[in-house]
């Protein structure tokens, strides 16, 4: 299987489609508790990185620029037939942007952006996550910090060998984040959980300067792992993919959230 997309919830005719990036050490079947919470015509899809889930036993990727090169080339010729909201957890998030940067320099733009529990990549500490990615015993401790992960996602201290591999990996991402490039002309909505240890509300709100169409900041209960613990985030993404899938005017992406 050479695609880096998994399909979450198939449906026949594509009314728009929801695009998952995963955190550090998160598989693409984390979103499969989300399908039940999908209208009918929303495709949730999400990408698996090499060394994660279905891809265990293959070579981790940890270039910024490799990912977005493979992950792009599949999104674009859906960006382009109907309208595609990119969402990103953690690292994910960091891929998220850079995916919707090179499908914007391609002519087939996302029609939102939503970045969750990560601040913009000008801001991250590149050195520190680099220096984590090799010492396995702080590693292990910093996961265990990190609050109650769900099903596909491994970031508990106890790891398998192949488990830390792939959070050494998400790690290694984060250190070799890109600068962030000029604001996009895509509708961007920050998610942050009120209880995150690693990236609380107020660095959240960098991602203001990054696009010319903020929605705000959507505040929700929860620790760095907030998008499981209600089912908050996956039909919030529901209701702004739907508008997406009509008419998304500047007055009705202003109107459509109040930002915590």
């Amino acid at each position: 299987m050479n695609s880096w997309l998994r399909t979450v919830k198939p449906v026949a005719r594509v009314r728009a489609r929801i695009v998952c990036l995963p955190c550090t050490a998160g598989s693409a079947s984390v979103y499969r508790s989300w399908a039940p919470m999908l209208p009918r015509g929303v495709e949730l899809t999400s990408v698996e990185l090499p060394g994660h889930g279905t891809r265990v036993g293959t070579e981790p990727e940890e270039r910024v620029e490799r990912i977005v090169h493979h992950v792009s080339r599949e999104l674009a010729p859906l960006a382009l037939a109907s309208p595609l909201v990119l969402f990103g957890h953690s690292t994910g998030a960091l891929l998220a942007y850079e995916t919707a940067r090179r499908l914007c320099a391609e002519g087939a733009p996302p029609s939102l952006l939503v970045p969750a529990a990560l601040c913009p990549a000008d801001r991250l500490d590149r050195k520190a996550n680099g220096v984590l990615a090799e010492r396995p015993d702080r590693l292990r401790a910093h996961l265990g910090r990190l609050g109650q992960a769900p099903p596909g996602v491994a970031a508990s201290p106890g790891l398998r060998t192949a488990e830390l591999g792939a959070a050494r990996a998400g790690l290694r991402i984060l250190a070799d984040a890109p600068a962030p490039g000029a604001p996009l002309d895509v509708p961007l909505i920050a998610l942050a959980g009120r209880h995150d240890p690693l990236y609380p509300p107020p660095l959240m709100v960098p991602w203001k300067h990054l696009t010319r169409r903020w929605l705000g900041l959507r505040i929700l209960h929860g620790d760095h792992f907030f998008p499981w613990q209600s089912d908050e985030v996956p039909r919030l993404l529901a209701d702004m993919t739907l508008l997406a899938s009509g008419s998304s005017t500047d007055t009705e992406w202003d109107g459509a959230l109040v930002a915590n």
